[in-house]
């Protein structure tokens, strides 16, 4: 099984990461954006339940004072609705994650950790970051801020999609 797991701040706390990339933003002359949140994501695959992912989470991944996650088993990693137009639409995500090869420091300290907690039958552990870019923007528009700001094309890809 692999599981997809989202940890961001709570709803009453400052998103600074957020908030520094839209300055960014508006640094490269792309107007139109009206916030921008972030989150943690990892893809951790194996024999596991919804109850040793809820250990994981819970012990391992968020700070439960600051940060709220949700989870969720996936059988492939492709997105609910593909963006395939240049529409207008209000919020979209972007998804970040290291190319196939690429080491991933964090995700095999996410594997050592989960196992240090004994927890048996995780095979894989991968990290990547979320992002919620929400205003009036055209997916090229996202895609310049993808390749400029947010993800490294030698060791990364990035995915776009509408917030549905």
């Amino acid at each position: 099984m692999k599981w997809k797991i989202e940890i961001c701040g709570k709803s009453d706390a400052p998103d600074v990461v957020g908030k520094s990339i839209l300055e960014d933003i508006a640094d490269l002359g792309i107007a139109g954006v009206t916030s921008v949140r972030t989150a943690q994501i990892y893809w951790i695959e194996g024999n596991i339940d919804s109850q040793a992912v809820e250990r994981i989470c819970y012990n391992l991944l968020a700070d439960p004072v600051t940060q709220r996650y949700v989870y969720r088993e996936i059988e492939n990693d492709l997105p609910s609705q593909s963006v395939r137009s240049a529409l207008l639409t209000n919020t979209w995500t972007v998804e970040i994650r290291f190319k196939s090869g690429v080491t991933d420091a964090v995700g095999d300290s996410v594997l050592k950790g989960i196992r240090d907690a004994n927890i048996m039958g995780v095979q894989a552990a991968q990290t990547g970051e979320k992002y919620w870019i929400q205003g009036s923007l055209y997916r090229a528009k996202l895609e310049i801020i993808s390749q400029r700001l947010l993800a490294n094309e030698v060791i990364q890809t990035f995915e776009i999609h509408r917030e549905s």
